[in-house]
C-alpha cells in the first residue's frame, strides 16, 4: 500500500497539468467539439493503460466515452462522470486555469474536470502498481449539466453498470470530504393554464384570467414540499398574459420537483395532476407538461451502504473520517443505482462554489482523493 500511496503523490504535478488541459478546452452544450477534444485526451490516457476506449459519437450534440478493461479476477468495478460544464463557450479563454495560493481555479475544474483527472491518474498507480485483478468499465458522459435531453446517456449507464459490484461517480466530494450514499431525482414539469381574454375595462366579467388561476395553483403546488421526507416543489419560471388592458388566457410556470425515492416522484406528480384537475376561476382549464425524469433518484440501498463502509474504511487507513450524506442534487449515480449495483457518489475533488465563477478546487486534494479511490477500488 505504501509504494501505491507513495506512487500517487509523486504524480501531484502531472495531476495539475493534467487538470489544466482539461479546463482550458470549453466543453459546455453549446460546444460539442469541445466536448470530443476532452474525450479523446481523456481516451488516450485509458488507452496508455491499455483500456478498450469507445467514442459515442452524437453529431452536433455531444461525445461520450465508454471503456474496458479486463482484470484477472471475477470483480466488476466502474467509474463514471462527465466531461462537460455548465459554461458557455469562450469562459476557457476569458477565465482560464488559475492557481492562487492552495487553489485552483477555472471552469468545470470542481466540477468535474478534476474528478476525472482524480479517476485516471489513481487508475494509472494501480496499474503501475501491477495490480489488475479488478474489471474496470469506464463511462463519462457528455452532456450531464443539461440532464442528457438529446442522447440516451441514463440507458447507458443502466446498461453497463449492471451486475457491476461497485459504483463510483466521480461528483464533487460533499461538504467536510463526505460522500453521498444517496440524491434526489428530478423533474421540471410545467403547469399550463388556458383561459377567456377579454377586455379588462369593457369585458372583465366575461373573461378567465389563467394568471389568476395560476396563482392559486402556485400556492398550492408550494404547499406540497414536505422537507420530513425529502419531497420538495420549487415554482421558477413563471410566464403569462401579454398586456396589462386584457384578461390573459395563458399562464405558465416550470417547477423544479425534487425527490429522494421513485415512489415520491410518482406521489408528487399524481399530486400535480390532482391540482391540475380543480379549477378556482371557472372557464380555465389546466395540463401537466414536461414530465420526463432528468435524474432518478438515487435510493439509498443496502448495497451503497456497504460499499460506503468500504470507503470509509480506506479513508481510515488515510486518517480520514469520510462521512456519509445524502444530497439534495441529482447525479447518473441515480441511473446505476436502479440498474441495481451498489453505488457511491461525490467520489471526487474537494473544492466549492460549483456553478458559479468562483468555484475551484483546494489542489492537495487532487492526491488526497486518488488515494482513496485507488484503495476503495482495490478493496472492493
Amino acid at each position: 500500500m505504501e509504494q501505491l500511496l507513495k506512487s500517487i503523490e509523486a504524480k501531484h504535478d502531472k495531476m495539475v497539468k493534467f487538470l489544466e488541459t482539461l479546463v482550458n478546452i470549453d466543453s459546455g452544450n453549446d460546444c460539442p467539439e469541445g466536448v470530443a477534444k476532452v474525450a479523446r485526451i481523456v481516451g488516450d490516457k485509458l488507452r496508455e493503460m491499455q483500456f478498450n476506449v469507445e467514442y459515442l459519437e452524437y453529431p452536433g450534440v455531444c461525445t461520450h466515452l465508454l471503456a474496458h478493461k479486463k482484470g484477472t479476477g471475477d470483480k466488476e468495478v466502474m467509474i463514471i462522470g462527465h466531461m462537460d460544464t455548465l459554461f458557455p463557450m469562450g469562459t476557457a479563454a476569458t477565465r482560464p486555469f488559475t492557481i492562487r495560493d492552495d487553489k485552483a481555479y477555472g471552469p468545470g475544474v470542481l466540477d468535474m474536470k478534476g474528478g476525472i483527472t482524480i479517476a485516471l491518474f489513481a487508475l494509472e498507480a494501480l496499474y503501475e502498481s501491477g495490480w489488475n485483478d479488478k474489471n474496470v468499465t469506464i463511462l463519462f458522459a457528455g452532456d450531464e449539466e443539461f440532464a442528457h435531453p438529446k442522447t440516451n446517456a441514463p440507458e447507458l449507464f443502466e446498461k453497463h453498470a449492471r451486475g457491476k459490484d461497485a459504483v463510483f461517480n466521480m461528483e464533487t466530494a460533499s461538504a467536510g470530504r463526505a460522500v453521498l450514499v444517496g440524491r434526489k431525482g428530478n423533474i421540471h414539469p410545467e403547469l399550463i393554464v388556458k383561459g377567456i381574454s377579454a377586455h379588462a375595462g369593457a369585458d372583465l366579467d366575461k373573461g378567465a384570467s389563467a394568471i389568476v388561476e395560476l396563482a392559486h395553483k402556485i400556492i398550492a403546488v408550494n404547499n406540497l414540499t414536505d422537507f420530513s421526507r425529502g419531497l420538495t416543489f420549487n415554482c421558477g419560471v413563471i410566464k403569462g398574459g401579454t398586456v396589462a388592458n386584457a384578461v390573459a388566457d395563458y399562464a405558465s410556470v416550470v417547477i423544479d420537483m425534487r425527490y429522494l425515492t421513485v415512489a415520491d416522484g410518482e406521489y408528487g406528480i399524481e399530486s400535480l395532476r390532482k391540482i391540475a384537475a380543480q379549477s378556482v376561476i371557472p372557464g380555465t382549464t389546466t395540463e401537466v407538461a414536461n414530465l420526463r425524469e432528468r435524474f432518478t433518484p438515487m435510493e439509498v440501498t443496502a448495497g451503497n451502504l456497504k460499499l460506503y463502509e468500504i470507503v470509509k474504511e480506506q479513508g481510515r487507513k488515510l486518517g480520514l473520517d469520510i462521512e456519509k450524506k445524502v444530497g439534495g442534487g441529482a447525479s447518473d449515480a441515480g441511473w446505476t443505482v436502479r440498474a441495481g449495483a451498489p453505488s457511491i457518489c461525490s467520489m471526487g475533488a474537494l473544492g466549492a462554489l460549483n456553478h458559479s465563477e468562483r468555484e475551484y478546487i483546494v489542489l492537495a486534494g487532487l492526491v488526497e482523493r486518488a488515494k482513496l479511490l485507488a484503495l476503495s477500488v482495490d478493496a472492493v
